[in-house]
């Protein structure tokens, strides 16, 4: 059985966290409007806890998941996509959607994925794919 996926626009609740986050992305000196910058914290941070020995590592999951609003950020300010909060049978989440709701982006997963790779210098190329193949349907 397939959880229904209700996508929504953004209440004050999830624009605040939406907005936290970005505020942590530019403490954290990260550009949002530069992929560059986004996918260097990212490589930076892999780099960081690949020195750090595993007993002394702490939860990579704020950082990562900063990072991943950041470049959702982006890719929603260089698309039609926009924020919205999306619940499914796993919760409800931040997330990106096409103008019609029907496509939706959790920009922690590409994250994630990569994470768990330990992959260094996709993210760039990643977002930019994704940007080329959202122009070529009109999303």
């Amino acid at each position: 059985m397939t959880a229904e996926i209700v996508v929504q626009p953004l209440d004050r609740k999830a624009q605040r966290a939406l907005t936290g986050w970005l505020g942590d992305a530019q403490a954290a000196g990260i550009d949002v409007d530069d992929l560059e910058s986004i996918g260097t914290a990212y490589d930076a941070y892999v780099h960081e806890v690949l020195l750090t020995p595993a007993a002394d590592r702490v939860d990579p999951t704020p950082t990562l998941t900063m990072i991943a609003m950041a470049m959702g950020e982006y890719l929603q300010r260089n698309s039609g996509l926009q924020w919205r909060v999306v619940e499914d049978g796993e919760g409800a989440d931040l997330a990106l959607s096409s103008a019609d709701d029907l496509g939706v982006l959790y920009p922690i997963d590409p994250i994630a994925q990569a994470w768990e790779q330990r992959q260094r210098g996709w993210l760039p190329v990643f977002a930019r794919e994704l940007l080329k193949n959202i122009e070529g349907t009109d999303a």
